[in-house]
Formats: C-alpha cells, structure tokens, sequence
C-alpha cells in the first residue's frame, strides 16, 4: 500500500488587493472559506513514497497543449469539490520552476499540463485562482499521472498514395462528295460529258469531311501503396486494416484476412488475420480499384493499442490512355489509286479536298464510251468510309459512208441503188475542188452532213492526184478513189466486164497518155460526233 510522504513547503504569501481584502491561502485538501482571490497549495498528492508517479499512460491519451510533449509530461488536476472557481496558472518551483496555464476547464475542475520531471522535497506548487463558490468540500490539487519519456511506447506513421488512370475514347464520323463544274448528274450521281469539239471538259472537285464527335471515358481505375511504418518504442500487432474509396468503406486487410480488391498484394502475410510489425520495420500494400470513384480515399489501420489513418484526394487527371486522339485519313480511287492525305486530331474536325481535269482529249475517238470512278476515303483507325461516285461519259464517232459531189456530180441512181456521185473532169482544167458530204441518201445533200472536201489535180503529165480536207469535229476512217476514162469502175464477172460501185473495186488509172477526160469517185467513211450524246 503506497503512504503518501508529506514534502514541507515553504510558502510565502503575498499580500493582494481585491473587493474582499487580503489574497488567502490553504492546503490542498482544505476548503477557501469565502470568496475571492485565494491559493491552494500542492501537498504531495499523487506522488508515491518513491517520488515516482504511475506511468501507464505513455504516450498521453489527452489534448496536451503546444509546448508539452506527450511523451513527456505530468497532468496535474485542481478540483473544487461542489465548489467553483476561476483559476489562473500554476506556479512550480524547484525542479519544475514555470508557470503554466490550465489546459482545460469546467468551472469545478482545471487540467494543467507540465514537463515531466520527479517530484521532491524541492518541489513547490500552487494555483492562484478567484473563488465564486467555496461549498463544503475538500479542494484539491493533485498529479493525476504522467508519463517520464523513458517508457516504450506504440507509435505507427501511415501514409498512402492515389494514383488515378482512365481512357478516353474518341469518336470520328467521315463524309465524301464530288462536285463537277457543270453540276450535270445522272442516276442521282455526278457525270461528266465529254464531247469531241472540248466544250464539255470540266474540272471535278473531291471534299472529304471528317468530323469530330466527341469522346467517352472508360477503364477509370484507383491505384496507389499503403505505406505502414512502425516508428514507435513496441512492436504492434495489426488487426484491421480499412480502406474508404469514396463514399464506401471496405475492409482491406482484417481478422478474416479478405481483401476487398482482388488484386491487392502486400509484401507480407497476415497471420491468424493479423500482421505484427516490429519496432522499425514497414508493411507496404499495393491497391488497385476499378470504378470512377469521387472524393477521398482513407486507410484506416487499427492495432491491439491504437488506430491510426491517412487521407489523400482522388484527382481524376488527364487520360493516360486515348484511343484515336489522331486519325489518318487514307482515300483509294480508281483514278489516283491509293493516297494518304494527312492527319486530324481531337477536338478539331478536318477536310481535305482535292480537283482532276476531265478532257475529250485525254481518251480520244479509241478510248470512248460510259465511265464510272469509283472513290472512298476512309479513317484508317476506326475503319470508317465514305464514298463519292463520279461517272464521266466520252462521246464517240457514229461513222458514215461520204462521197465528194462535184459540179455537176453524177449520182449513182438510177444506174446503182447506192448512193454516191462519179465526177467527170476535163484535162483542160487542172484542178477541182469538191464538198465532201456523208449520210446523204438518195444523193440529197439536205439530208447530209458536209464534213469537208477533196482537192483533185489533173497533171498535164497525165496523173490525178485526190487529197481529203476534213477538220475537227470529223474524222476520216477509210478512203477508197477511183480514176478511169469510164464512169464507174470495171470488174470482171465471169467473161464479162461490168460496171460497179463497190469502193472494194476502186482503181486509179492514171496516168493518161491521151489527156482524155476522166471520172473520179472520191469515197470515205467518216466519223461524225455522236448526234445523241449529251444529258
């Protein structure tokens, strides 16, 4: 049984003015009396017959103010016993020497704290205060506990981190048209009519548009370590460990040892649903959650003694991953083959267009007829397309049977059915011109096309030379002349010679020894721009 020793205190008390006269003093476990300023002397309570004080709360499981340590510390406590009063500081001389405010106070009872040290026959101290209620009681002033700063003690420092990664998702759309000069479409498809004499070349024009639509984030994912280190004076035993990833709280670690998230790993094992962690040493876990979590995350680390926790915001960042941020833009074309023509890259929307010349000239009378160009453009990453149809018509040569019609012609009727003319010329004259008319049936020109004119020269030496004068739009195919002192060609048939107008069986004679008259039969097939070509 522990015996309180009785330490004599020298007091000297001072003389202080007030409403009620002289400042008071009395021992502690004694009673004011009356009202007003008065002294309680600290007589020994709460030491033991050693001086040294019960230190079983280390480090102090109370408020202590700046300045004191917790580790390091005694409590003293003044009550009043019914009483009430207002105090002021408490004086400490000796070993303690200072003067310290309470810590807290409810009128019946003040808390002081003050650095440790031993209590000795050094020691004195008091609490000066005002009484507002001496009641009946005893006041006291005591040391409840204290703590010297030589006992081991449980101290663990947690700490986390928050790592947060999504990715983001763009979204792209492609549009293509084509446009001609002209505007000419046919089958709701731009066309392009390309006539022989040029006037329907035109230029086309390809538009591709991509457009930028937007985004969508997914795989949002909370990630981080759980630092947990033992910086105290005594091992510790960890029974729960809790995580709160936003607004839901989970159990990490615990007594059953399941872990909330199936990936978490931690560099050692619990055992029996517990970890112990030696004075030094750190346990690190690894954490990962899927989901677009808000708010905070808080650990929550729970031992046989003590609970501690750390806190860090969940800040959702720029992506670490985007997905077609940057597309490529690829077109392919029956007429330039495979281009690439660049790159658009989010939020912005991109266009690219580009122009091909059409002429008559670039396919020619060989190379006539119906075209269709084929075109799409596509986003190479999403595989997205669009295409533009572009038909381009080239007119081609109707081609008809032409005679030259001299002045006068002989028309082939009624001696043949076909048409045509044979022309008589005198050697008196040395050179003819003639028009050159196709497709005028029955020898009438009003139904025909004059399509140019043959040249013929009658030498004095006897020769006749045919030249064709035939300009764009037309064309000449085949020419075929015949020049004879007769006025058709002759062919043999069996043992007879006959008259014909095939112009298979054209000849020419010349030269003429005699300078007759001759006739001369200037045939062609000509070429003439599609009547019916056009929209």
């Amino acid at each position: 049984m522990k015996k309180k020793f009785i330490i004599t205190i020298a007091l000297v008390l001072l003389l202080l003015l007030s409403f009620t006269g002289l400042a008071l003093a009395f021992d502690s476990g004694g009673n004011p009396g009356a009202e007003g300023p008065n002294t309680i002397e600290w007589t020994g309570q709460g030491a033991d017959d050693d001086g040294v004080l019960d230190t079983e709360y280390c480090p102090s499981p109370d408020a202590v103010p700046d300045g004191i340590d917790p580790n390091s510390y005694l409590l003293w406590i003044f009550t009043t016993d019914g009483g009430e009063a207002t105090a002021g500081q408490i004086h400490l001389g000796g070993s303690g020497s200072g003067e310290y405010a309470w810590a807290t106070n409810t009128g019946g009872s003040f808390h002081f704290f003050t650095p440790y040290f031993t209590p000795d026959s050094n020691l004195t101290a008091y609490v000066d205060f005002n009484v507002a209620d001496p009641g009946n009681g005893a006041w006291i002033l005591t040391i409840s506990h204290g703590c010297p700063g030589e006992k081991d003690y449980e101290e663990l420092t947690v700490s986390k981190t928050v790592e947060t990664s999504f990715t983001r998702v763009h979204s792209w759309d492609i549009a293509k048209m084509v446009e001609t000069e002209n505007g000419y479409t046919h089958d709701g498809f731009p066309k392009v009519w390309l006539y022989i004499d040029g006037h329907g070349n035109e230029q086309a024009t390809w538009t591709v548009d991509v457009s930028y639509l937007g985004y969508e984030d997914g795989g949002h994912k909370v990630s981080g370590v759980i630092t947990i280190e033992n910086t105290g004076t005594l091992d510790a035993v960890i029974t729960n460990i809790e995580d709160v990833m936003g607004l839901s709280a989970f159990v990490v670690n615990g007594v059953n040892t399941t872990a909330i998230y199936p990936n978490v790993t931690c560099d050692a094992d619990p055992i029996d649903g517990k970890y112990a962690l030696a004075v030094g040493q750190t346990l690190t876990c690894n954490y990962s959650y899927d989901g677009n979590a808000q708010g905070v995350n808080t650990v929550t680390v729970t031992t046989e003694r003590d609970t501690y926790s750390a806190t860090a915001a969940i800040v959702w960042g720029a992506p670490t991953t985007e997905v077609n941020k940057t597309v490529t833009v690829k077109d392919i074309s029956d007429l330039f083959g495979e281009v690439v023509l660049g790159t658009v890259t989010a939020p912005n929307d991109g266009q690219f267009t580009y122009t091909k010349d059409f002429a008559w000239a670039d396919y020619g009378a060989d190379l006539c007829g119906d075209y269709v160009y084929d075109n799409t453009a596509s986003i190479v990453e999403t595989e997205q397309s669009a295409s533009a149809k572009l038909k381009v018509n080239v007119q081609c040569y109707v081609y008809e049977t032409a005679y030259a019609k001299g002045n006068p012609g002989l028309c082939f009727i009624p001696d043949f059915s076909n048409w045509g003319w044979t022309n008589l010329i005198k050697q008196s004259l040395s050179s003819y011109t003639w028009d050159l008319w196709a497709g005028a049936g029955q020898c009438d020109t009003s139904k025909g096309t004059l399509v140019g004119s043959v040249t013929v020269d009658y030498a004095r030496d006897g020769y006749v030379a045919v030249t064709y004068n035939v300009g764009s739009p037309y064309l000449i195919k085949e020419t075929h002349v015949y020049v004879g002192i007769k006025k058709y060609p002759q062919v043999l048939q069996g043992k007879k010679w006959v008259s014909t107008v095939a112009p298979g069986s054209y000849y020419n004679n010349s030269p003429f020894t005699s300078l007759n008259d001759v006739y001369v039969i200037a045939h062609a097939v000509v070429g003439l721009p599609d009547p019916n070509f056009g929209p």
